[in-house]
């Protein structure tokens, strides 16, 4: 079967799920149409450069549509799978008139944003309903995502198939390694996150509960991995509030794995999320969890057995759940087991694969 798929600029956990459906459906033939900045993205897979960028921009969307509409015609794919909105709004533009066009399926990676003003909010309605219409199939990561589009979506078109990780890569890792890597002594505690680094995460929040919680526990320690703009204001954000030997901006990492095989808690303050594959990560790493109540949060995250949910933006409450998991390690060392138990179970990455294969499979033949 030949899929095109195509992608808006991608990071995080979205290029982490782009990157699993690459190898798990390694024996279907997907052309990537995406811009140049996701190239070695493809790994032998067949590239066609269209610079779908961010923000809008009439003439530059309708420049990529036309490309999108000149391979569509030349490669002659069966299916075209956009990711992420942005990419299937340039792909509706491209083949709303396209005739006998192929089947279409658009995968949400996060919530839709929403204007503020009222008739913006109309005109946006209506764009996306257009846009919906035009999809055979619509797949979002989480429920919490499916109950808002089926506003502008019909519910049968839309599924649910959720992130998934490789769960057998975060097994076996060594505590003390990470520990002597930053020159933190194995007594301390150490609370981890990995995300990208935008205001919309929480990092301030973050920094400011770790802030509150140093005056308790003195050999506190926190962890950042990830990289994105608003990295340097963050730094200097920590330092500002005296964190400047506690804070580990560690960047992009490959090894998140072992990292976090080194941590005591994992946290997540974000104000919004489609469904986080890094707080998944983290169950399969064994660590108890402190995140935002969202309601894709607590698909994941079961209150108690998990570990916290804490309103986004509340330092103090995000201050207090990472306390009551520090001081007993015992509940702490339940809570991540039932967390690596939950992510084998529930998150594995093959059955992600399987499902997306599945929904292929049936339009393939419908």
């Amino acid at each position: 079967m030949r899929i095109m798929w195509v992608i808006r600029p991608a990071e995080g956990g979205m290029l982490s799920h782009i990157s699993q459906l690459l190898v798990g459906l390694a024996d279907q033939e997907i052309l990537i149409a995406a811009p140049r900045s996701l190239e070695d993205l493809a790994k032998g897979r067949r590239f066609f450069p269209v610079e779908i960028g961010d923000g809008l921009s009439l003439r530059a969307d309708l420049r990529a549509a036309g490309e999108l509409r000149r391979l569509v015609r030349s490669l002659q794919p069966q299916l075209v799978h956009s990711h992420g909105l942005k990419a299937a709004l340039v792909t509706a533009a491209a083949l709303s008139l396209y005739p006998k066009r192929p089947r279409l399926v658009f995968t949400v990676h996060n919530n839709l944003p929403q204007p503020k003003a009222v008739i913006s909010q109309m005109a946006y309605g209506v764009a996306l309903r257009r846009m919906f219409r035009l999809m055979d199939m619509v797949i979002t990561v989480s429920e919490a995502l499916r109950d808002r589009l089926v506003e502008y979506a019909a519910p049968d078109r839309v599924i649910t198939i959720r992130n998934g990780i490789p769960v057998e890569r975060f097994r076996g890792y060594p505590r003390a390694a990470v520990r002597a890597e930053l020159e933190i002594p194995e007594t301390a505690k150490i609370v981890g996150m990995t995300a990208r680094l935008i205001a919309g995460k929480g990092i301030t929040t973050a920094l400011e509960a770790v802030s509150l919680l140093t005056r308790i526990v003195p050999d506190l320690h926190f962890v950042v991995v990830g990289d994105g703009p608003e990295r340097g204001k963050f730094e200097s954000y920590g330092e500002a509030l005296g964190l400047a030997k506690r804070v580990h901006f560690l960047g992009w990492r490959e090894d998140v794995p072992r990292l976090m095989a080194g941590w005591d808690v994992f946290i997540l303050p974000s104000s919004s999320e489609g469904f986080s594959l890094s707080v998944l990560e983290a169950m399969a790493s064994g660590l108890p969890v402190v995140v935002s109540d969202l309601d894709s949060m607590r698909e994941a995250v079961v209150v108690g057995k998990s570990g916290y949910l804490t309103k986004p933006g509340d330092a103090p409450e995000l201050a207090a759940a990472i306390l009551n998991v520090l001081r007993d390690p015992r509940r702490a060392r339940q809570m991540g087991e039932f967390n690596r138990e939950r992510a084998a179970a529930l998150f594995g990455q093959e059955q992600m694969i399987a499902c997306t294969r599945a929904v292929y499979e049936g339009l393939n033949h419908s």
